[in-house]
């Protein structure tokens, strides 16, 4: 098993879809790596079994994601996700009203309050 953690962006609203198993949250995850003229951006796939947290991850959310590393090949890119064991929402991202009325909410969900 190959462990990962990561802090990044929510680069798109989380979609929730259904399977017979149950529902997931399915998002993308932008890291910046290096800095200056090396600077580059790094995007992981999460798919997170809990969708309830779905109106909580808006473009632009800060995020951390602990699980396991996948990676697979196709067309000679490699794709990375990380299967994950925890999701801690972080903060930042646009603000929707009809979504989001009181920012406070992530931040208590972050506090290892079951869903």
């Amino acid at each position: 098993m190959k462990a990962i953690t990561i802090i990044g962006r929510v680069t798109k609203d989380g979609e929730v879809q259904q399977t017979e198993k149950g529902g997931f949250v399915k998002f993308s995850v932008a890291v910046d790596d290096g800095y200056g003229d090396n600077k580059s951006t790094v995007f992981f796939d999460v798919a997170y079994y809990r969708p309830q947290i779905a109106q909580y991850l808006t473009k632009g959310t800060t995020v951390g994601v602990t699980g396991e590393l996948k990676t697979r090949e196709y067309n000679g890119k490699t794709y990375l996700s990380v299967r994950p064991s925890d999701v801690k929402l972080l903060g930042g991202g646009k603000r929707d009203n009809s979504r989001q009325p009181d920012f406070q909410a992530p931040q208590a969900l972050s506090d290892e309050i079951p869903f």
